[in-house]
């Protein structure tokens, strides 16, 4: 019993904070943010006034995306990568599938050399602070970690390379560099791969294709309104029963809470809305348990006690918990109350499996780790944190957000 209760605090802690980073829109990693942050800096200067050479779109041709992305649903665009918006001098090209599924590619021409050597120094930089700060005394270098977060791609044409498991692949061959972010599709690594081998083996001569001119036939995003007015008062109230008082919108309109009263107290259902993005959001939360819990048990020495060793880890990170009998329940509830985050007391409930099977009027829809519901429709992602709130209850919510969009 203790075992598994304590298995599922671990679980709810990582997969509480990656889960809710994900949904705020928060940068995939200090790690990753710092390469990419020193690749894309002198092409994000560039601006307006960026040259025909520098367009992102000129390096790939629409139909060696569409192995990873299915058919486009327009040419491929310049847009903003971390909204999706399409834009004529957005940092990078928009390679967007009919059914959601899309791939970011952004270019720079100078920087890479510099970008590269500090993107393969990072990982050992990692190794040794985790290493320190988990108690590593024996002299020894703290493997692992680094090379799981951003360790390089592999052999292929370029100086230096960085692959992040949450779907992301930077490339330097000379002074240019490639960033081709793939976690809005299924795909893997060797996609990433294979699309930056193609990239790289255009550079000096690169397609005669206009991005920027792309932008004028876009899908247009889906008009943003209050979160409040996707679900006014009187629908959740079909749905939850009478409200304990009016939905209530965060200062960012982007979250709409209803609250409901309970024998236990109030209970919250927080709608979350992210406008654009949306399937990339529902892939990085989907496989964002497993690619932090790989890193951190991908050693003997992950979880390290000091000189006499660490505890032993379980190949390929940590199981999916089943879900707990009513007195662990408690014991979790307590638990998660304690230390902040009651909305991931549903682990307990649920368990932490994921399940991608919903049917609804989405284009994609997931149950992650037990505990977060996340559908998306047009690239716009609904997500609610379940917790001890009603499942069936959250996932009507998700489906009247949807209908709406």
């Amino acid at each position: 019993m203790k075992i598994c209760v304590v298995t599922c605090m671990t679980i709810a802690l990582v997969s509480a904070a990656s889960a809710q980073g994900t949904a705020q829109g928060t940068t995939q990693g200090t790690a990753q943010g710092t390469a990419q942050g020193t690749s894309k800096a002198t092409h994000n200067g560039t601006g307006a006034s960026a040259a025909a050479a520098d367009d992102p779109c000129r390096y790939l041709v629409a139909s060696e995306v569409e192995l990873y992305t299915g058919p486009l649903v327009a040419p491929p665009f310049r847009a903003n990568s971390d909204s999706a918006t399409p834009r004529r001098t957005g940092d990078a090209c928009l390679y967007r599938g009919k059914d959601g599924r899309g791939v970011f590619v952004s270019y720079s021409a100078a920087g890479g050399k510099v970008a590269g050597t500090a993107g393969r120094r990072v990982p050992a930089v990692l190794d040794r602070t985790v290493g320190g700060a988990a108690g590593n005394q024996d002299g020894t270098e703290h493997q692992g970690m680094g090379a799981s977060v951003m360790g390089p791609a592999g052999p292929g044409p370029w100086d230096n390379s960085n692959w992040f498991p949450t779907g992301t692949i930077i490339v330097y061959k000379g002074d240019a560099s490639f960033d081709i972010d793939i976690s809005a599709t299924s795909a893997g690594k060797d996609a990433a791969i294979d699309l930056a081998t193609k990239a790289i083996g255009r550079l000096g001569h690169p397609l005669d294709y206009d991005g920027a001119k792309a932008v004028a036939v876009a899908p247009k995003p889906v008009p943003k309104v209050p979160p409040c007015d996707l679900i006014p008062r009187a629908r959740a109230e079909a749905i939850l029963g009478t409200l304990s008082h009016a939905p209530v919108a965060d200062d960012k309109e982007a979250i709409c809470t209803y609250t409901v009263a309970s024998s236990d107290g109030d209970i919250k259902y927080a709608v979350a809305i992210t406008w654009g993005n949306g399937y990339k959001q529902l892939n990085m939360l989907k496989h964002g348990m497993s690619n932090i819990m790989g890193p951190m048990t991908a050693s003997e020495n992950t979880i390290n006690t000091g000189r006499n060793g660490g505890l032993p880890s379980m190949a390929g990170g940590m199981p999916a918990a089943p879900p707990l009998d009513s007195s662990q329940q408690k014991m979790f509830g307590a638990f998660t109350k304690a230390v902040g985050l009651p909305q991931a007391s549903g682990i307990g409930k649920r368990g932490t499996a994921t399940d991608s099977t919903l049917a609804g009027p989405w284009d994609s829809a997931a149950l992650v780790n037990g505990d977060w519901l996340i559908a998306t429709r047009h690239d716009v992602a609904v997500t609610i944190a379940v917790g001890n709130a009603d499942y069936d209850k959250a996932k009507a919510l998700v489906t009247a957000a949807c209908e709406r969009l």
